[in-house]
């Protein structure tokens, strides 16, 4: 068993991104653990004193201009197999390939000098958190340090359709000298093999997940409905379509006591706090509130004191959407559009409703009419149990962490 593990992050401790991998930590016991991170900054998350942070990368990104690593590409094979893979019908995505193989040039100087310094290499796994330049640069560099190396890949390392052009540089090249690469839906296994050419035997599923903080979630009184939103108020993730729902919902139902809570903030804060205030005026049967951003146990204690019929999602674009697993932690049961890796999440009439990817607002609201369904401990309890099944952090983390390591 390997018990050496370097884990390259974009920057992760530093930062705020990267969220899954504090839960992550905490399963690394009696391995000896250092974490590379791309970039650093001022604001460093706590993290267990016996594991390394090496800012090694951090301090040597970009010591050298672009145009150098550029003019370095030109004598690598790279730079011509990816010129006959892909078709350059505009200067843009010219520009994007540009960017990936200056990228992939410097991480690959950079690998080579650090290795430089590391005794026992080869008896080391490396695991990087994004299916990036710097991975494909340690890929190439396998054959040559003999280490073991695994990837996860998540949202926007994956779909090239998410991406300008439909373009992924350089993907295509680097489906080999990998020892497994870790995803999170059955889906992206397929996606990756048809796409890119990857091959089954590398490709994992290994879910991310939540903590189990034992915490039950209240249902309302039969005469209303408790509704909770929880994102960032962004043009994605369409909280307009809710407002709008919970209005029509309001008149179809006059005797139905409505009362939503949106945590968390945004660029459309104020947009959207004068749509609800629009929609919602003299309506007797809404109560409605944006509380703002929450720290991570602020919103374990709302779902503890408060009650929640049934969570919303109305996002047009999602991955595995950490808000819905916290949730569905504390059995409640979900609505959310199938989009990203929610159908993984959302069986429809087991433990919530999947609405289409558009979203529509009829939608929202037929989903919403079913009050009764959300207060059934057994939908409750369905939640709950999909969570236990899927998304629990203890179980997933620790196969996974064992996994790597063999």
């Amino acid at each position: 068993m390997i018990k050496r593990v370097i884990l390259l992050t974009s920057s992760f401790p530093y930062g705020q991104g990267e969220q899954f991998l504090e839960t992550e930590m905490k399963y690394y016991n009696n391995i000896d653990l250092t974490i590379l991170p791309k970039i650093k900054s001022e604001k460093v998350r706590a993290i267990s004193t016996e594991i390394k942070v090496d800012d090694f990368i951090a301090n040597h990104s970009f010591k050298s201009s672009k145009f150098i690593y550029l003019f370095k590409s030109l004598g690598d094979k790279t730079f011509y197999k990816e010129l006959s893979l892909s078709n350059f019908f505009n200067i843009k995505k010219i520009k994007f390939f540009f960017s990936s193989i200056y990228l992939y040039e410097m991480y690959y100087e950079l690998f080579t000098e650090y290795f430089s310094q590391l005794e026992d290499i080869e008896n080391v796994v490396i695991y990087t958190y994004w299916h990036d330049e710097a991975t494909y640069a340690l890929q190439s560099l396998k054959q040559k340090y003999n280490y073991k190396i695994v990837s996860r890949i998540h949202r926007g390392d994956l779909y090239q359709e998410e991406k300008s052009f439909s373009y992924m540089p350089l993907k295509k090249q680097f489906t080999d000298n990998l020892d497994a690469l870790y995803t999170i839906t059955e889906s992206a296994n397929s996606y990756l093999e048809k796409t890119y050419g990857f091959k089954k035997r590398v490709l994992k599923v290994s879910r991310l997940g939540v903590e189990d903080r034992k915490i039950v979630s209240k249902k309302s009184s039969n005469s209303s409905l408790y509704i909770l939103s929880c994102s960032f108020l962004t043009e994605v993730k369409q909280v307009d379509k809710l407002i709008v729902s919970i209005k029509k919902l309001s008149q179809k139902n006059r005797r139905l006591k409505i009362v939503w809570r949106h945590i968390g903030d945004g660029v459309l804060l104020n947009k959207l706090s004068a749509l609800a205030k629009r929609e919602f005026e003299g309506i007797d049967n809404i109560e409605y509130e944006f509380l703002g951003s929450y720290e991570n146990w602020e919103v374990y204690e709302y779902y503890k004191n408060n009650p929640i019929d049934v969570f919303v999602n109305t996002s047009l674009s999602e991955g595995v959407p950490v808000s819905i697993m916290e949730a569905m932690s504390c059995h409640i049961p979900i609505i959310a559009p199938n989009v990203g890796g929610v159908s993984d999440m959302v069986v429809n009439e087991y433990n919530g409703y999947l609405l289409s990817k558009e979203c529509q607002v009829q939608e929202i609201v037929d989903a919403l009419s079913r009050s009764d369904f959300f207060k059934q401990d057994k939908i409750r309890k369905n939640s709950y149990n999909l969570f236990l099944e899927k998304y629990n952090a203890e179980k997933n983390y620790k196969i996974f962490v064992e996994d790597i390591v063999i």
